[in-house]
């Protein structure tokens, strides 16, 4: 048996998938975010908030760190803050 979308003159079974645009893969808009990573600083007991204006000294500056970079762009997406679970530090 032959198994196509386009059958043509073949013996076999022909199927026509429907395609459903109904449904979006974009999330809602969201006024804050939760982040779990290794950063320089930062509490290590419970999640804290950081927000554009105080990320950088709560976390340690740190560039190199993939966990750093991710706060930060979220907080340049326009997140308005950002809820922090340290698991570490970056080793930095």
């Amino acid at each position: 048996m032959i198994e196509t979308k386009i059958l043509g003159a073949a013996v076999g079974i022909q199927r026509g998938d429907v395609i459903d645009k109904t449904e979006s893969t974009s999330l809602p808009p969201s006024n804050s975010a939760v982040i779990v990573g290794k950063f320089k600083r930062g509490r290590m007991d419970k999640p804290f908030r950081v927000t554009a204006n105080n990320y950088q000294a709560l976390l340690g500056h740190d560039p190199s760190n993939d966990s750093y970079n991710t706060v930060e762009d979220t907080l340049k997406q326009g997140v308005s803050e950002v809820w922090v679970q340290r698991v570490g530090s970056s080793g930095k």
